[in-house]
């Protein structure tokens, strides 16, 4: 049963033609800039931006950073005063158990004498020895942030 041309009817002109996807061909440049700023302060462009929408804000920036590195600088202090108690004391503890030890050898006491300097010996030797490799592990990077200036385009 094949159907003739004359059964087919005509496609009207006022239908609206079937939409296909529009294919537009257009060439698409893009250039990407890539900037990096390191420092407390925002980068100086930003600042200016700041300022001009919040006049007094670059003042107020500058404030906060001078307080922060104000206060690292007590608590760098502060933690320098208490390293050096700290050493001053371990100093005191090893004089004394030496003395004890040498006291204890004076005694006639030679095997618990030098037990108790040998266990003080072996215990400052593995202090040093940990405490050395602990000081290259967590030994800090350097640390730009207080530069204000340092920054990277």
């Amino acid at each position: 049963m094949a159907q003739s041309d004359s059964n087919i009817e005509p496609v009207s002109t006022t239908q609206p033609a079937t939409r296909q996807a529009d294919v537009v061909s257009e060439r698409h440049e893009s250039i990407t800039i890539a900037r990096a700023w390191q420092g407390p302060l925002p980068d100086p462009e930003s600042l200016a931006q700041y300022e001009q929408l919040v006049p007094g804000a670059a003042e107020r920036f500058l404030s906060m950073v001078e307080s922060q590195v104000a206060h690292r600088l007590k608590m760098e202090s502060e933690n320098s005063t208490r390293l050096n108690w700290g050493l001053a004391a371990a100093f005191v503890v090893v004089v004394l158990v030496v003395a004890a030890g040498a006291v204890l050898i004076y005694l006639g006491y030679g095997w618990a004498g030098a037990a108790v300097i040998g266990i003080n010996v072996v215990g400052l030797a593995a202090v040093f020895i940990t405490g050395g490799i602990r000081g290259r592990q967590a030994s800090p990077r350097p640390d730009n942030s207080d530069d204000m200036l340092h920054h990277q385009n």
